[in-house]
């Protein structure tokens, strides 16, 4: 699942980690990507700053051929491991 770094007033995306193999540094942390602008928006030029847990979002919008062994409902989504257990988690 990629991870998005977006800022919070224009939305412009700063950063996107689309898969692990991507580059040799790693998911950044936000700190890094805020650094990487000088705390500043390269779009809207205002200043960046860290996420609070409530900024953080999880969207499961996806399907089996991008993600195989998830399966999405309309409520609640299922991680199936190699073996027979399963993640379920509600949303």
């Amino acid at each position: 699942m990629p991870v998005r770094y977006l800022c919070r007033h224009c939305g412009a995306v700063l950063w996107e980690f689309k898969h692990v193999g991507q580059d040799y540094y790693g998911l950044p942390t936000p700190t890094e990507v805020i650094n990487v602008y000088g705390g500043i928006c390269p779009n809207c030029k205002r200043e960046l700053r860290r996420p609070s847990l409530n900024d953080i979002r999880i969207n499961a919008g996806f399907n089996e051929a991008s993600a195989p062994g998830l399966v999405n409902t309309h409520e609640s989504f299922t991680i199936s491991t190699s073996s027979s257990q399963s993640i379920e988690a509600q949303t």
